[in-house]
């Protein structure tokens, strides 16, 4: 294991050198609103700063490249000055650092030697999956996400002292501050606040609130979430064929090398190390375009997601209803499925790296580890193996291993009984 570990490692850092292009525009609009800009809709001009180039986005849409929240820009502050060649170095340590974290956090769920070593089985798979390796590849933040969702379910889960209420709340507020389309992943916990006493619930809600002051404590910082929601729905018609605002962009400049990153180093670890970024997008609307040739319009994707959800949600409380037997491990690994069900109806593409976010409800399946659902478990190590491999005979396996994974998790939820404790 930790042989496999090490390789991996080895590997990524090999990736990191083929440059790390979606770091840049995070980086790029962290400095702009630093620098008192708003980012969603830039385009490098001839003349601009250095500070701002970005080699992808010279594109002649009129909304930029940029994706991230305004709150993410500013929790990148601290670094966003630095060269970019160490801040690509730095998040990839960063990365790793976050699979620790979240793996120390199972462990400490687990109640024998078999759900440890499932736990620790987990991620030394997933480190093989082409979620984690595109993460790898592109610079990406969505491990924060399952991360920041283990810390949360983490601290709840602690004896109600005020302490845990405030770090509850601050993760939980960054998570929606970072993905707001992570309150769907809240919600099933609302029905537990009457388990906790009312000066606990007031502290993790106060701290929550302060944390969204500090993201919205300005008429700048404000006009930076409009520019943010304007930018998305530009990145919808853009997704969709649905005649996106355009502009004229002054050409690409060139340059050979920019902040640490020199373009004959890059194509010398690309060719030393070969690897090839698996562009598959895993929406619903791709699969049913793809298979049946169909354009599913917003609206319907919006509602086939919203039923999905009460489906689901349905389906889980008439099982444990009956059963009595609601408890936080399976309301976590239900809010985050459905959490996942507005991720892949999402209208606009997803990536490879959005899978990463699975290892919230990988690493709380394996830590609660169970012998009599053996098959339950391979499938889903089937669909790990799948997300990790290319076949040339076969269309859209990654995607494929990801949905696997998904239903497997599903079976687990409602067939998997009551742990003794949560």
């Amino acid at each position: 294991m930790a042989a496999s570990v090490s390789w991996s490692i080895y590997r990524d850092i090999q990736i990191e050198k083929e440059y790390t292009g979606d770091l840049r525009n995070r980086i790029v609009g962290a400095r702009l609103q630093k620098d008192g800009h708003a980012p969603y809709f830039y385009k490098w001009k001839t003349g601009d700063n250095l500070r701002y180039y970005d080699p992808q986005n010279f594109d002649t849409l009129k909304v930029s490249n940029i994706t991230a929240t305004p709150f993410f820009h500013q929790l990148l502050y601290p670094v966003a000055d630095m060269e970019q060649r160490k801040i690509s170095r730095v998040w990839l340590a960063v990365e790793y650092l976050l699979l620790f974290i979240m793996t120390g956090i199972a462990l400490s769920f687990t109640k024998n030697s078999t759900q440890q070593t499932a736990v620790f089985i987990t991620p030394t798979i997933f480190l093989y999956t082409n979620a984690w390796t595109g993460h790898v590849a592109a610079g990406q933040l969505y491990l924060l996400i399952p991360c920041l969702a283990l810390l949360f379910y983490c601290f709840i889960n602690k004896e109600q002292k005020l302490f845990y209420a405030v770090l509850a709340g601050v993760c939980a507020a960054i998570l929606l501050l970072v993905r707001p389309n992570t309150i769907i992943f809240f919600l099933p916990f609302l029905f537990f606040i009457p388990r906790y006493t009312l000066k606990y619930t007031i502290t993790l809600f106060f701290s929550m609130a302060l944390i969204f002051f500090f993201a919205f404590n300005s008429s700048r910082k404000i006009s930076y979430w409009k520019d943010y929601s304007h930018a998305l729905s530009a990145q919808l018609k853009s997704h969709q064929d649905l005649s996106p605002a355009i502009m004229h962009t002054d050409a690409d400049p060139g340059y050979t090398n920019w902040e640490g990153w020199y373009k004959k180093e890059i194509a010398k670890d690309a060719a030393a190390f070969p690897y090839t970024y698996n562009m598959e997008h895993g929406n619903v609307f791709v699969l049913l375009n793809h298979s049946l040739n169909v354009k599913m319009p917003v609206w319907l994707l919006a509602t086939a997601s919203f039923l999905f959800i009460l489906l689901l949600s349905y389906l889980f409380y008439k099982k444990n209803n009956y059963t009595h037997s609601f408890d936080l491990y399976h309301v976590a690994i239900l809010a985050f499925c459905l959490y996942m069900v507005t991720d892949i109806f999402s209208p606009i593409h997803r990536f490879q790296y959005n899978a990463t976010q699975w290892l919230f409800p990988l690493l709380l399946a394996a830590a609660g580890y169970n012998a009599k659902y053996k098959w339950i478990y391979a499938g889903i190590i089937s669909g790990l193996i799948l997300n990790s491999i290319n076949l040339s005979f076969m269309v859209m396996e990654q995607t494929l291993g990801e949905y696997i994974v998904f239903g497997f998790l599903l079976i687990l939820l409602f067939r998997y009984k009551p742990r003794a404790a949560a």
